[in-house]
């Protein structure tokens, strides 16, 4: 994910965007988060900021229409919580509901700056008290399954040590220690060599590696940068749908046959099983690269992707 882009996407959507929208029909209130499935996933990063509700809805497509083939969604959380319209209440009271509906969990995803907030001091508590504001403001408050941190930085030995810090306390609330079944996922560019993750990887569920535009044959090495400190199981690769005058990683080529987007979705790490793929873009599905128009999309893609991970499993 890039930064600029994601920036540029925060202030563009604001609160005019979002006045007004209706909230989707969805399951009633005792929809229960759902639960892992068995088998490969398929996961999905949605740009809120072009979804249906948005002022100008042409060309656009909606997060409840996302199929249950997609097994995990992730909104943009920072840029939800800032919105003053509707649009919190409706992922909360609509889109989750329905999603859920379909066993389709939903994460709120963030970069790790938020993890190093000057606000909260650099100590045990401070780093407690950073924690449960995070997961109050982009998990429980926006009625999401847990938060995805995306890392794709490098940091001062005090930002590593807060962020270290961040990361115990949100193992309280979220992820595989914390008794719930709220997800904590780390979400990154780099290699699983880093400082940082080796504090993180008994904290977390999943670890999605951003393997945008790299080359299949590739896959392995830094696969094995990660595989003593995690199973196989929660290891996942992804590749990026074109954006609208977004950077061309070559990954959705069509056929989709001949696509590295289905190349990842067949491969597996030497001796192993992957937890699955994920893409960036979900709303662009099926977009061919250097298409610019908005337009909405049927998920063909991510079906398909779906099943050949389940027929290859």
């Amino acid at each position: 994910m890039d930064r600029r882009q994601f920036t540029a996407a925060t202030a563009a959507l604001g609160a005019p965007a979002v006045a007004g929208a209706a909230i989707p029909a969805a399951a009633d209130d005792s929809t229960a988060p759902a639960e892992e499935p068995s088998g490969p996933q398929y996961f999905g990063y949605y740009r809120v900021w072009n979804d249906t509700s948005a002022k100008d809805s042409e060309g656009r497509t909606s997060m409840a229409q996302i199929p249950a083939e997609v097994d995990l969604v992730f909104a943009f959380a920072e840029v939800t919580a800032e919105d003053e319209g509707a649009f919190p209440t409706v992922l909360r009271n609509g889109y989750v509901r329905a999603l859920h509906a379909k066993g389709t969990r939903v994460v709120g995803t963030v970069f790790v700056d938020k993890l190093l907030d000057p606000d909260y001091p650099n100590t045990d508590e401070g780093h407690r008290q950073l924690a449960e504001h995070l997961v109050a403001t982009y998990v429980t408050d926006l009625g999401l399954d847990g938060l995805d941190i995306d890392v794709e930085r490098d940091f001062t030995d005090a930002e590593l040590e807060r962020a270290r810090g961040v990361f115990t306390h949100l193992s309280a609330q979220l992820g595989p220690r914390s008794g719930t079944s709220r997800l904590l996922i780390y979400d990154t560019n780099q290699d699983g060599d880093t400082a940082l993750f080796a504090h993180a990887a008994d904290l977390v569920d999943y670890v999605l590696v951003q393997s945008y535009g790299r080359s299949v044959e590739g896959l392995q090495a830094t696969w094995e940068t990660y595989q003593e400190l995690i199973d196989p199981s929660q290891y996942f690769i992804g590749f990026s749908f074109y954006e609208e005058r977004g950077a061309t990683w070559g990954d959705v080529d069509q056929p989709i046959e001949n696509s590295r987007a289905y190349a990842y979705a067949q491969w597996q790490p030497d001796g192993a099983r992957k937890g699955g793929i994920f893409c960036y873009a979900l709303d662009r599905d099926g977009v061919a690269e250097g298409d610019d128009e908005m337009q909405p999309t049927d998920y063909s893609w991510s079906t398909t992707l779906k099943d050949v991970m389940t027929q290859e499993s």
